[in-house]
Order: structure tokens, then sequence, then C-alpha cells
């Protein structure tokens, strides 16, 4: 009986993470949080296949606007994202992008629209971990203005954007961490740094997917929801709508750009 490396820990092809292996993930993937929005999307897609969940990672493939299209789910923040970016590489995928929400810190973005990420900053742990491994925290910018150009013709509001990534969704994010209202020791300015470096927006996942990601020779992009307004307090509670409208700009990003053709010197 062959013996499982503790460096590679993969068993006949299949990883030890994400819930499938050979031939089961497409070049296209997007990539939520939420495992739940995996199984939310799926009834927009054709031909599809669940390949069940494991952990925080549930993956499904199928077809989306004639396009094959795998969809999986990365849970939060950047040790997860990591594992599943790399586990979806070795098992052939080659464009990555992330849809998630996050908060505007600019009162023009209201809650329910939408920002295509061109680039990131932050101090993320695994982003940091992979820039010594030559990440930049830069999407492909063909991913990002097929974005914006597949919002356009779907009649949605989508803008190009910089925004600012963190390991923490509470004092990281200004929000109060105690259960005393009031206390000066409750936040950071975490968000006034963030916007005096240009940002429009904060979340804890983007940072991640595009330094990971080009370290290890994927194309990503990332396409945000805004489901919070730091600038205005709004907050959207029925974000079904904003979730499926994700993979309507990012499927169709995908599926209308002929990547073979572009790819050829």
């Amino acid at each position: 009986m062959a013996r499982t490396s503790a460096a590679f820990p993969w068993k006949n092809g299949r990883p030890p993470h994400l819930p499938c292996g050979p031939g089961d993930i497409a070049e296209n993937v997007l990539t939520p949080g939420d495992p739940d929005r995996v199984r939310l999307l799926a009834d927009m897609m054709e031909d599809v296949t669940d390949f069940g969940r494991k952990r925080e990672f549930a993956v499904i493939t199928g077809t989306y606007e004639g396009k094959r299209l795998t969809i999986c789910s990365t849970g939060i923040g950047g040790p997860s994202t990591e594992i599943a970016l790399v586990e979806l590489a070795m098992l052939g995928a080659k464009r990555v992008v992330r849809i998630g929400g996050m908060s505007s810190l600019v009162a023009d973005y209201a809650v329910g629209t939408f920002i295509a990420v061109d680039s990131a900053i932050g101090d993320t742990g695994t982003a940091l971990t992979y820039r010594a491994a030559g990440g930049e925290a830069k999407a492909s910018p063909q991913i990002t203005q097929g974005l914006v150009n597949a919002a356009t013709e779907l009649g949605l509001a989508c803008s190009p954007g910089k925004v600012a990534s963190t390991d923490s969704y509470y004092f990281g994010q200004d929000r109060r961490f105690r259960s005393i209202e009031g206390s000066d020791d409750a936040y950071g300015n975490f968000i006034d740094r963030f916007q005096a470096q240009g940002v429009v927006g904060v979340e804890m996942e983007s940072e991640i997917i595009l330094t990971v990601g080009g370290a290890i020779g994927l194309e990503t992009g990332c396409l945000l929801g805004v489901h919070g307004n730091r600038a205005t307090d709004e907050w959207l509670d029925d974000y079904e709508a904003t979730q499926r409208n994700l993979l309507r700009i990012a499927g169709r990003a995908l599926s209308s750009t002929d990547w073979e053709l572009r790819s050829q010197p």
C-alpha cells in the first residue's frame, strides 16, 4: 500500500480538502465565501454536478451561458481561501473570480451596486506569505474589464476600484467587539487609514485571491456586491438578488471571452 506524503497529501489525484477530483473542475471558477451560496446559485446553471461539501468547501460544476463553470466556496479569510485556490489550480482551474460582498467606504457606492476589483491592499498573513513567492495583489486587467462590460450589458452598476482586505471582521473593520457601547478602545481607526490609501471598500479575501492566484499562475479577479456602506451606515438585509447578479455578471464575463484565442501570440 502506497504511503501518503505529508508534504503532498493527495490520494489518487484527489486533494485533501476539496470534495472533488480529476476532471471535476472547469477552467473558469467562481469562488463565493459561503458554501450555502453555491447551492443557491446552482439553479441558475445547467447540467450541474454537485460534488458535495467538505468543511467550508462546497463544489459544483455545470454550464452557464454555454460554457463549463465551477463554483467553489472558500470559507472566510485567508487560510481557507489559499487552500481552495491551490487545490483548484492543481485540478485544472485557469481563471478564478471571487464573488462576494464588501462594505463600501464611499457614500457614492450604494448598497446593491458592484465593484470590479483592480487591485487590493492590506496586511493579511496569507497574502504576505505569497508575496515572498512573487504574488501581487493585482487583478487580471482582462477579467476586470470583462466584469465591467458584462455588468453594463446587464444594466447593473459596476465600477473598477481598489479595496482593502483584512483578517479581522470586528476590530480590524472598526466594528464594536465588546458589549459596552461608546468605549474609545473599541475601534482602531482602520477605516480612516484605508480611506487615506484610496480604497473604496473593505472585505476579507480579495488580497488573498489576487496575491495567491498571481503566485501560482492563475488569472484572477474579484467582483464584490456592496452589502454595507460605512459612510452612510446602510446595510443590505436581503442579499439574494445581489448574489444572483454576481453570478450573472461574472459568469457572462468569463463565458463571453475566447480565452484560447486571447492567449495566442
